[in-house]
């Protein structure tokens, strides 16, 4: 009986385990009130309902978070609902862009073939490239300028960029020909050429050649490219015909037309202020080249303005070459010529300013960026001595009261001449009495000249008379109205002086005549569009 109980003790059992035996659990040590557990129940209940916000704030922070995290993502990243010639690129970065385009493009061949004879052809072998980082930086600013929620939510709203890869129209079919065994006659290129005063361009056309058509192998080659799929590849047959320039006398026309915008208005070259020159007609010939493929690649140093390239190496060459080889650092003073009104009427001595440039180490790329944007200006570093302008003001005044042409310079008379009036002026006071035959009053500019001219004419005055005049060799003619009078030598046969006109009286048909001992001088002093103030 004690042996039972102290194997019940023990926990012995008939499969030889054991187990501990624990003393019965005082349940009044947890027991516990009424009211005390209802409070603790209370207690659990608020607990319950205080977790809701917390969760709440988590989720929304994860909304949050995520879409800080897009918004952040796609800064740099192609915008959802963008797709480049059809294919959808969203989240692609701009690197992953051009490895894609370029990948396109260095793997698609086009095969073509003539009478039984194929020939894979890429756009490298035609002659065309793709301007894959241009093409990417559109796809990547596709919707920027959308409201926030179509650029980072509304997928579904599609931005697709068709720029063409290249123009199959620029196509050139060497390598076709050849790969073809084809004997071709290569077309020509119109051009432009400089004219021959420097001043501007002209169209030299392009000549037609005979070979195969490179453009439809090119129009199947770049649809390949746009699917950004090299395995979709075609075959296409190619014939012999009548092939026509890659630069055509249209293409060569409109760039006509770009590069005389920029002769019309030159970007100019300045220090500080001061101009010092302009990139003129012989400098974009010696730094430009045509290119019908509006969306060829091009190198780290040229720009392009529709079909024209500009090389901001060869235009840096023609600046060191050209432009700063003609400069000074000494200064040259200018002299010229001016009427009452400030024209600029002759220039005796051209002047120029005293230029020393430091640095022009960026000229060549920041001209063919001026360039490319159709205007502007570019600044070297240097130091300028501003050229100064001598003017000497030079003008005439004609009395009729005394008989009397007067030179003056800067508003000093430095010559007094006898003259002979229109037979109408009143020789005392110089009014028009006679009518049809007077000199006229006014402020004129001298607008033609002749040193020496044949003078004839016929007038139906108001009484209804005629009157005729032939004289041959008049000498040193200064027009100054348009209605036909002019201060010249005074019309005889033999010589008449100064002295012997004051005698004259009045003798001509409207005209000034003086005489001819100083005829020469004043037709050589008043040069074209000198001032003539004609009075009483």
């Amino acid at each position: 009986m004690n042996e039972n109980n102290e194997m019940h003790s023990a926990g012995s059992f008939a499969d030889g385990e054991t187990t501990a035996v624990f003393a019965p659990l005082d349940l009044s040590a947890v027991a516990t009130p009424a009211a005390h557990a209802h409070a603790k129940s209370a207690h659990r209940h608020v607990r319950k309902h205080a977790i809701w916000p917390w969760i709440v704030l988590a989720v929304v922070a994860l909304l949050g978070a995520f879409a800080g995290g897009s918004i952040w993502f796609f800064q740099s990243h192609v915008l959802p609902g963008v797709t480049l010639w059809g294919t959808p690129v969203t989240g692609r970065s701009y690197n992953q862009l051009v490895s894609q385009i370029d990948d396109a493009v260095a793997n698609t061949t086009v095969t073509a073939s003539y009478e039984g004879k194929t020939a894979k052809i890429s756009l490298k072998d035609l002659g065309l490239s793709v301007d894959s980082e241009t093409i990417a930086s559109q796809v990547m600013d596709a919707k920027r300028n959308d409201p926030w929620w179509q650029r980072y939510i509304s997928f579904w709203k599609t931005n697709d960029i068709t720029t063409e890869p290249a123009n199959p129209q620029a196509a050139i079919a060497d390598t076709l020909n050849e790969k073809l065994s084809i004997e071709e006659v290569k077309p020509v290129d119109a051009s432009l050429q400089l004219n021959a005063e420097g001043t501007g361009f002209d169209v030299v056309a392009g000549k037609q050649g005979q070979g195969v058509n490179p453009t439809p192998v090119a129009q199947a080659a770049v649809k390949a490219v746009q699917s950004l799929d090299s395995s979709k590849t075609q075959t296409v047959a190619v014939t012999l015909s009548t092939t026509q320039p890659a630069v055509t006398d249209d293409i060569a026309t409109q760039a006509k037309a770009t590069i005389d915008k920029l002769v019309d208005k030159p970007v100019a070259v300045t220090i500080g202020d001061h101009q010092i020159a302009t990139v003129d007609a012989p400098a974009l010939a010696a730094s430009m080249r045509l290119d019908a493929n509006e969306n060829a690649k091009l190198t780290a140093n040229e720009t392009r303005n529709g079909y024209v390239v500009f090389d901001a190496d060869k235009l840096q060459q023609y600046f060191d070459n050209s432009v700063k080889t003609s400069l000074s650092s000494t200064r040259v003073d200018q002299e010229v010529i001016v009427n009452n009104n400030g024209d600029v009427i002759d220039t005796l001595k051209e002047g120029h300013d005293g230029v020393t440039i430091s640095d022009d180490s960026s000229f060549g790329q920041d001209a063919v960026a001026a360039l490319a944007k159709g205007s502007g200006s570019v600044s070297v570093t240097g130091t300028v001595d501003p050229m100064q302008t001598k003017s000497t003001k030079r003008h005439v005044v004609v009395d009729l009261s005394d008989n009397k042409v007067y030179a003056y310079e800067n508003d000093k008379l430095i010559r007094t001449m006898s003259m002979s009036a229109g037979q109408g002026n009143d020789r005392k006071t110089g009014e028009c009495t006679g009518g049809d035959l007077c000199t006229p009053t006014g402020d004129f500019t001298i607008w033609l000249k002749y040193q020496s001219q044949d003078m004839s004419g016929n007038l139906t005055l108001s009484d209804g008379s005629q009157e005729s005049w032939d004289v041959k060799g008049v000498g040193f003619v200064n027009y100054f109205s348009h209605s036909g009078c002019a201060i010249h030598r005074i019309a005889s046969q033999s010589a008449i002086n100064d002295a012997q006109v004051a005698e004259l009286g009045n003798t001509s048909h409207g005209c000034v005549g003086i005489g001819w001992d100083q005829a020469e001088w004043f037709y050589g002093w008043a040069v074209m569009g000198t001032s003539v103030h004609v009075q009483v």
